[in-house]
């Protein structure tokens, strides 16, 4: 991404669970989507995480302004006596299926805004929000590098499922329709290396405390 960040290493994550990752679940509305708390039987994923990275020297975290990637970020820092600074770039897509739409309504609009892209450019893709794919993704990518600018070698960063994907398909050099491809469970972190020349190198993708070899079921 740039020379600036040779030798620093990005604990990208996603947040705990919010709701339970099945089809016929329903989705939440524009407005309250910003402030859905982890669920209770979410929180020990989140801790499990925080545990597994408490070895790690973590020299600052960032995360989503929306109330489950902060709270997520509080728990994972709080044993590196971090303050937790927020980055509206890295919120959610906003994709609402409308009222009593569910979780396989949203899946089906990503698949179409995936196959779209092989033929239309990210910046003429509409979300609901009224802005694009790509101002969303311009966004995401210049949150990231405002994590990566600072002093600290050992970066956590906690955001979404959605736009994990996409900021994953330009770490590892994808075609952005491929962002479909990219599973990210709950409290999962992917590990990023960036070694000489500032290239991105992927050490981890989708590693998770509770399933490190995916034998669950992914719910669609």
């Amino acid at each position: 991404m740039d020379r600036a960040f040779e030798g620093k290493r990005l604990y990208l994550m996603r947040h705990g669970k919010t709701y339970e990752p099945h089809a016929d679940s329903r989705t939440t509305s524009p407005e309250r989507d910003p402030e859905l708390p982890l669920l209770p039987d979410g929180i020990p994923d989140v801790e499990a995480t925080a545990k597994a990275l408490a070895g790690v020297a973590l020299d600052a975290a960032y995360c989503s302004t929306f109330r489950r990637a902060r709270e997520t970020a509080r728990r994972v820092a709080e044993p590196h006596g971090l303050e937790v600074h927020a980055q509206a770039g890295l919120e959610e897509l906003r994709i609402y299926p409308g009222e009593g739409g569910t979780m396989l309504d949203t899946a089906r609009r990503y698949v179409e805004i995936s196959r779209a892209l092989r033929t239309t450019p990210p910046h003429e893709i509409p979300l609901g929000s009224g802005e694009s794919l790509g101002s969303v993704l311009d966004n995401a990518v210049a949150a990231l590098r405002a994590c990566l600018e600072g002093s600290g070698r050992r970066i956590l960063v906690v955001a979404h499922g959605g736009i994990n994907r996409l900021l994953l398909t330009q770490l590892l050099g994808l075609p952005l329709e491929r962002f479909t491809s990219i599973d990210q469970e709950f409290a999962c972190v992917n590990a990023v290396e960036f070694v000489r020349g500032g290239r991105p190198w992927v050490r981890a993708l989708n590693a998770s405390v509770r399933d490190p070899f995916k034998t669950g079921d992914i719910g669609f």
